[in-house]
Formats: C-alpha cells, structure tokens, sequence
C-alpha cells in the first residue's frame, strides 16, 4: 500500500477491484478455458512418452542357428546340405564379426523360437542348435548402445528493455592464450613368449565352441596355465629339455582332449597377429538323445532358477505338449563334492526368485542338492502342465564335471541335462 493511501487509478481486466478496510486490493482472475487447456497440455506431456513406449522399436529377431563360418563357401555347403534333409535352412552374414550364419527358423516370436530350438536339439541331428537374438544382414547384430549426451551451447538471456537485470557482457576468450596439456602414453609393453589361438572346434559342424585349454609342463604336472579358446594368449616358452606343452581341453558337453605342442616349431599357419592357430576337433561327450539346457542356471548353492532359464524350459514344455509319447529323465549337476548349506524351494512356486517366506535352508550333500535341482526343474514343468508321471529325475551330485572344480569355468558344472526317452 503506497505511503499517501491507497491508490484509486482503475485497473482493466484480468483484474478485480476489492475493496478492504484499509484501502482497495486487485485480485488477477484466472480463464477457465485457459486452465483447462494448460492441464491438458501437461497431462499429455507426461502420458506421451508411455503412451508411445515400445510402438517405434524394431521387434526383436530370433534365429535358430545350426552353424557359424568364416568361409562363405562352407556356409553354402552346410546350408545345401540341410535343405537336402528337408530343412528350410538359409544363411545370412553379420559383417560387424565378418561371420556367416546358417539358420534354420527366423522369427520375432520368442516362444515359437525357444519350441522350434529344443525340438531340434531333441528330435534332429542338429543338437547343438541355439538361438542368436539379434538382426542379421546388412546392419549386423543389433547392439544398445549409450547415446552420449550432447552438450547444447548456453544461449544469452534475452533482456528486456524495461528489465531492471543487466544486459549481460559477452566476453570471447582468446583460444590462443589457452595452454592444452600434454599427454603422453606410455609405450605399450609387448607381452612375453609367442601368441597363440588355441581354436575349438565341433568336430560334427565346424562351429567354434566355448571353454579353456590347460597347458601344462607334462601330463604329471600338479600346476597348469589356462587360457580361453578362440582368443589370442602369449605363452613363454617350457623349461623341460624336449621344448614341449602338453594341452588339455576345457569344454562343455565334449570330450576332453590331451594334445602335445612343440612350442619353437608347432607346424601350423598363422594368424593377422602373428599367432599360431592351433585347431583343436572336438568330439560330443555324450551319445544318446540328450539336450543341453546352455541358459538354465541357479543362484549360487541353491536349486532357484535364474530368471533366464524359464525360456529354455518353455521350449521343453512346447515339445513335451506336441509329442505326448515323450517321457524324459533331468540329469541334475553341481559344482564339487563338499557338503554345503543350500537354500530350496521349500513350499514357493516362485521357481524363478528367491521366496524367503517360502524357501528353506538346509546343510546337504552334493547329490542332495543335485537332486533338488532336477526337482525343481520337474516342479516347474508339471506346474505348467506336463503329467508328473512323464518325468523323472536323478542327482548327480559333481562327479561329471566339465571343467575342473576351481578353473574360471566352474560354473558351467552347476547345470542340467535332459535325457529324452520316446515311447
């Protein structure tokens, strides 16, 4: 209220004139209609990103990959020879790994995809089929990728004459004044011994196949060196007078292979690096209509499936449901033969999480826990409606390891196995 009373001048709309017991107040009145378009503006401001979420995505593709290949005429070959099986077999390349894939079924639907799979592991000679999610063609697998965040240049407030602000001073800095650091990289240090690949291959397709090769100074040695198949490793030379390695292979589902490396002169052709690419063949570890559940995996010391494992299962339940002369037996494996404390499932039919309410904690064996393994693997496939009587289960425990105890590759030994058993 100004000094001299209050102030009489009249004041237009979207004023009100209000009069008080020590002078007159103006109240700004509000539209309605501008009220109204307001909050519908800013409801959809929030509802359109979710409302659009998902719409704009490209589906993702599912392709049941019966082999891989570097040559392009090997690709051709394996493709002919599955279309003269029957199968509609075609390939594709991914350039971003300069690979061929060879496939049997492409499709966006992941439950017809996981189905198709297993059934050509259990029903067909292709038992190492698996699925590749992704796109192939032109613009290769498809990746996420972070979107960096792009740094917009700050924009001068805008000063209006009446303003009571500044106008601000734009000052441009002398880029030639600026002194940028110098940055020296180290010199990479070249690492010691010669570089080897040792390359695992399935003597049956000619796919590479994961796992570790055990390099040792002789068969007796109690020490081994481990390296990775299919990748690059510098290997010093043997202190042992013959100038020799003994190689042991690492693979999951294959035999173990022992092989000798005469390391100043191995007889084989090298790669771009200059490494020795030493083709290891390996051959399945088992005969018989077996399928390798590659994704079914459990919380540590548990028999509570990871959540990833339910798509494999699905697939077995698709196949159990079409073919209702099927009767299988789950094959459950561990990681050694120590006792240990576990948790199981318990009462919960949360098969896929852990249930604290639920689940219980018990002090077993390896075979115990083997065994509860297998059951729940049985429980989530009788819950889904596959007849109890159609399954059987058997632990283990870890005397079938596929790699050793504590080698990097450990994990691969707590799994399970499907034997399928047609009538």
């Amino acid at each position: 209220m100004p000094a001299g009373g209050p102030r009489t001048t009249n004041r237009p709309w979207p004023y009100t004139r209000l009069p008080m017991s020590e002078g007159i107040c103006y109240l700004r009145q509000i539209n309605p209609k501008k009220v109204k378009a307001r909050i519908l503006s800013l409801a959809l401001f929030i509802l359109l990103p979710v409302l659009t979420h998902g719409q704009s995505a490209e589906p993702r593709n599912y392709y049941a990959v019966i082999g891989v290949f570097r040559i392009l005429n090997n690709a051709i070959r394996y493709t002919d020879k599955a279309n003269k099986n029957n199968f509609n077999a075609q390939y594709e390349i991914n350039p971003d790994r300069k690979l061929y894939y060879v496939y049997l079924l492409s499709t966006t639907d992941r439950k017809k995809a996981y189905a198709f799979m297993i059934k050509m592991r259990a029903e067909t000679e292709y038992k190492d089929c698996w699925l590749l999610i992704g796109k192939l063609g032109e613009k290769g697998v498809v990746q996420v990728a972070e979107k960096p965040v792009e740094e917009k240049p700050i924009e001068p407030v805008e000063v209006k004459k009446d303003s009571v602000l500044f106008e601000p001073v734009v000052v441009a800095a002398d880029s030639s004044t600026i002194k940028k650091p110098r940055v020296v990289k180290p010199p990479e240090k070249k690492p010691e011994g010669k570089p080897f690949m040792f390359k695992f291959v399935n003597a049956a397709t000619g796919n590479d196949v994961i796992g570790e090769v055990h390099i040792q100074e002789s068969v007796k040695a109690t020490q081994y060196q481990a390296f990775r198949a299919n990748e690059v490793a510098y290997l010093k030379a043997p202190v042992n007078k013959n100038g020799t390695y003994t190689l042991i292979t690492q693979a999951p589902g294959f035999k173990q292979m022992r092989t000798t490396l005469a390391y100043n002169d191995p007889g084989v052709s090298q790669g771009d690096q200059g490494e020795y690419i030493i083709a290891l063949d390996l051959t399945k570890a088992k005969t018989g209509d077996y399928i390798d559940f590659n994704n079914v995996h459990f919380v540590r010391n548990s028999s509570i499936m990871n959540p990833e494992s339910q798509n494999e299962l699905d697939g077995l339940v698709a196949l159990m449901k079409e073919n209702p002369r099927y009767k299988i037996k789950i094959h459950g494996h561990c990681n050694g033969k120590q006792v240990r404390e576990i948790i199981v499932l318990g009462t919960s039919q949360k098969f896929f999480q852990m249930d604290p309410g639920s689940n219980v904690k018990e002090t077993v064996s390896a075979n115990v826990l083997s065994l509860e393994r297998a059951n729940a693997v049985k429980a989530y496939l009788v819950s889904q409606g596959i007849g109890p009587e159609k399954i059987k289960v058997k632990g283990e425990g870890g005397r079938i390891p596929l790699y050793p105890e504590a080698s990097t590759l450990a994990s691969y030994n707590d799994r399970v196995e499907v034997e399928v058993k047609k009538n």
